[in-house]
């Protein structure tokens, strides 16, 4: 028996290389770019403070990174250290001293901030996370009773969170809580001199405001759809307190911990350590 060749018109076999090369091709020609997007205060911003540096030294804080119509951040923060551990374009939009509601914050607000990501087209149907870590500054910013402050928290974090969801229908949304701080004693620790540290002190108004602070945070992520992502509990054992090796926060007057750019608030280690908690929750 004798193999038979088929024929194809020349014609035809054109068309099907060209269907077959568009089908190949169309998954990366469609593919959109992906983003992570933080909003929040300073400790999200983490800019560099002239303090830190007198009583470090020099070479211990980091410089700040070009603006971009943005408020000052710092070149070591959670942002830049997350983009480094996933390869995910992180767009940081958190400003020192913002709150979400609370009118002493002036244009310091959240509201500002999902402005200035939608203006920037920041916010797209490619954007995969969006994370906010914001609160404890409207608990002083914006003195009232604790159920109106509550109520005013959550419905301006879902007024925000609705435009943002209309830009990026996409992305997850997480409310990210504060990182150990006190430990679970209450206690808190600002002073590390000269390998000295201050006996460990409860400072009420502190533990009150991460408290509600978390409380609203876990509100506004049920009333948004979104997940509330404890920090504080992922970040146990290197609050102000824990030995100069595990601590990931700064005191106020503080020459011995690990390198930070501002006082109280994380070292270079401490952004490290939290982008790791956020990376494995994306």
């Amino acid at each position: 028996m004798h193999s038979q060749r088929i024929g194809l018109p020349a014609k035809l076999v054109a068309a099907l290389v060209a269907v077959f090369s568009f089908v190949a091709l169309a998954p990366a020609a469609q593919a959109a770019p992906t983003n992570i997007v933080l909003f929040g205060d300073s400790l999200i911003a983490n800019p560099a403070f002239n303090i830190a540096e007198v009583m470090q030294g020099p070479g211990k804080v980091t410089p700040n990174v070009a603006t971009e119509g943005r408020c000052p951040r710092g070149a070591k923060r959670i942002a830049s250290e997350l983009q480094a551990q996933t390869g995910i374009k992180v767009e940081d939009f958190a400003c020192t001293g913002a709150a979400a509601f609370a009118p002493l914050s002036g244009e310091k607000r959240l509201v500002t901030q999902v402005n200035q990501a939608l203006s920037q087209g920041k916010l797209n149907a490619g954007t995969r996370n969006v994370m906010v870590q914001i609160g404890i500054n409207d608990t002083w910013k914006a003195p009232n009773l604790y159920d109106v402050q509550r109520d005013e928290y959550v419905k301006e974090v879902r007024r925000q969170m609705d435009r943002v969801r209309a830009a990026a229908p996409n992305a997850k949304i997480t409310m990210l809580g504060y990182p150990e701080i006190i430990d679970r004693a209450g206690n808190s620790c600002w002073v590390h001199w000269n390998g000295v540290d201050q006996p460990p002190m409860v400072i009420p108004p502190l533990n009150s405001a991460l408290a509600a602070a978390n409380d609203w945070q876990r509100q506004a992520a049920r009333a948004v759809g979104g997940n509330w992502l404890n920090l504080e509990a992922a970040t146990r054992g290197h609050g102000s307190c824990a030995p100069r090796d595990q601590r990931w926060i700064a005191g106020v007057i503080d020459n011995s911990s690990k390198p930070y750019n501002i006082t109280t608030h994380l070292t270079h280690e401490g952004n490290r350590g939290v982008a790791a908690v956020l990376a494995r929750n994306l």
